[in-house]
């Protein structure tokens, strides 16, 4: 970094202090993480906009606590102050307005003590979190407002359960005894991260057994239904962002878990393509720095054994690619995106599976 983009960042850049941390304890930001030494105290020249901010207590012994981490949105010159609580590990914000103030007045002293944010993957956060605004991210985000990698589990018992549908009853009196047996957990309230439930009913009601079999395949109606959640189409896309960034970088299973059923929703939806192209094409474009981000083995070591990704894109690619009505910028996004990716990971989405490849039968020669 040059010394006038390094002026303009002290002057424009937010400021984030952290303190009484322990020292060993595994701090980051964004894309970068660092074990924090005696004079640590915080993190400079912070671009402004929404950050994702992440630590992990480290034992004498080494061991490192699950990950827990917050967004927030910063703005220009802003002083954000968190402190250490050693009682729960964690940090809380209980800085006074005096402190505050204190510590601004003090940002040149206190300059050696601070790391600077590492522009050099600015870039790469801002591709990946392009979308993300303080309404996304509200909505989506734990009430507590905190996100672990772990999830905080109690017994269903605490916790009052609403009238279960007869459905649900039905899938209850045919589980095996041994799951009886089981305590009945649920995430603690306050604590899980809100994305956009995928609705139960994948077709309308009254649909006949046609259309059902249609939407069964094709989950346009699913997806609209999901969008219809959110003021803006592209804000399901902004909670797509969050949720692949929540596993990528803050180490949430959930938040992969629902990156992949967005993700297979947005794929299957062929009728989509016609009505809001400009949408498909956003979509294309996010998964394309998505796919940057991602090793070459990621897919395999996770989910080889049901191939998602490859699957999913070539549902995708033959949607757009083999429907002449589908619009020309969109078929082009979708021609780059599969090029990129066979590249990548060496997928080949012209081999038909083998679970759809013709069946040859022998004739009997006496017929």
């Amino acid at each position: 970094m040059d010394q006038k983009l390094a002026n303009k960042l002290f002057e424009e850049g937010a400021f984030l202090f952290l303190l009484g941390v322990p020292i060993g304890t595994e701090v980051g930001i964004d894309f970068n993480s660092w074990r924090t030494g005696e004079k640590f105290k915080g993190i400079k020249m912070i671009p402004p906009g929404i950050h994702y901010i992440y630590y992990s207590s480290v034992s004498k012994e080494g061991s490192v606590a699950p990950r827990t981490g917050f967004f927030y949105n910063f703005n220009k010159k802003e002083v954000v102050v968190r402190k250490w609580n050693p009682e729960i590990e964690d940090v809380i914000n209980n800085c006074t307005d005096d402190e505050r103030e204190s510590l601004k007045a003090n940002l040149k002293n206190l300059d050696q003590h601070l790391g600077p944010y590492p522009f050099d993957t600015w870039k790469k956060w801002m591709s990946l979190s392009s979308k993300l605004t303080t309404d996304v991210v509200g909505k989506v985000e734990p009430l507590q407002q905190k996100i672990s990698s772990v999830t905080e589990l109690i017994s269903s018992e605490d916790v009052p359960a609403p009238a279960e549908s007869p459905v649900k009853e039905k899938r209850i009196k045919r589980s095996n005894y041994e799951d009886e047996l089981l305590p009945h957990m649920q995430p603690k309230p306050g604590t899980a991260l809100n994305f956009t439930k995928v609705p139960v009913d994948f077709y309308p009601v009254g649909s006949s057994a046609m259309e059902i079999t249609k939407h069964s395949i094709d989950t346009s109606y699913l997806l609209e239904q999901m969008l219809s959640t959110w003021e803006r189409p592209n804000q399901m896309l902004a909670e797509l962002q969050m949720a692949f960034l929540c596993f990528l970088i803050g180490q949430v299973y959930s938040a992969f878990e629902h990156w992949k059923n967005v993700i297979r929703i947005f794929c299957f939806a062929d009728e989509i393509l016609l009505k809001n192209p400009s949408l498909i094409v956003e979509f294309i474009g996010d998964i394309y720095f998505q796919m940057q981000e991602v090793s070459p083995d990621f897919f395999v070591d996770i989910i080889s054994s049901e191939n998602f990704l490859i699957q999913t894109l070539r549902v995708l690619f033959g949607n757009i690619l083999e429907n002449d009505a589908v619009d020309s910028q969109l078929k082009r996004r979708a021609s780059q995106l599969k090029q990129f990716v066979t590249q990548r990971f060496q997928w080949d989405f012209d081999v038909e599976p083998n679970d759809e490849a013709p069946v040859l039968v022998e004739l009997d020669e006496s017929m």
